[in-house]
């Protein structure tokens, strides 16, 4: 007899080959996966500090007067103390006031970005002291911290934070 097949033994060597060539696909696309959620969410505490600080930073340089400090902005040196609220008058007189709510970092009660740990401004004079009070302000230091906007635990690889400052100057002062 001359009957061509595989005999049972070569079709379980090939299967046991085939799972191991499949298990070696699926641990590298799981690897893959799993790098692309870390660096998306790095990406977004990244964007979210840096969306949060342009948008105080461009401002704050063209205000027309800071108009109400926490007493926090004179408490320092950095990076201790800060106040969470500030309140300036753009160059129409229109009022803004940032402030840290939650973990949303709002200006004028909506939200700007979330995702946010921590808000600290700290107030300087003319002088480069720090001081508290609104009309000797001249200079204004902020530093915003971020997370991931999602929950994750904080062992995941996708628990982001991002650390983001700037310090700016008035420019119509």
């Amino acid at each position: 007899m001359n009957e061509r097949g595989f005999t049972l033994a070569e079709l379980l060597v090939a299967s046991a080959v085939l799972g191991v060539i499949m298990l070696g696909v699926f641990t590298v696309q799981r690897q893959g996966l799993s790098a692309y959620q870390v660096g998306t969410a790095r990406v977004e505490v990244q964007q979210n500090a840096r969306a949060a600080l342009e948008t105080m930073f461009n401002e704050i340089r063209a205000a027309r007067e800071i108009t109400v400090v926490q007493a926090g902005c004179g408490i320092g040196p950095a990076p201790g103390g800060g106040a969470t609220t500030i309140s300036i008058s753009d160059q129409n007189g229109t009022a803004i006031q940032y402030q840290l709510v939650g973990t949303n970092l709002q200006r004028n009660g909506d939200t700007l970005i979330g995702g946010v740990q921590s808000l600290q401004i700290w107030c300087y004079n003319f002088t480069g002291a720090l001081t508290a009070t609104a009309g000797s302000v001249r200079s204004v230091h902020v530093r915003v911290s971020t997370q991931t906007e999602s929950v994750v635990t904080a062992t995941s690889g996708r628990n982001q934070h991002a650390v983001m400052e700037t310090r700016v100057r008035l420019r119509n002062l």
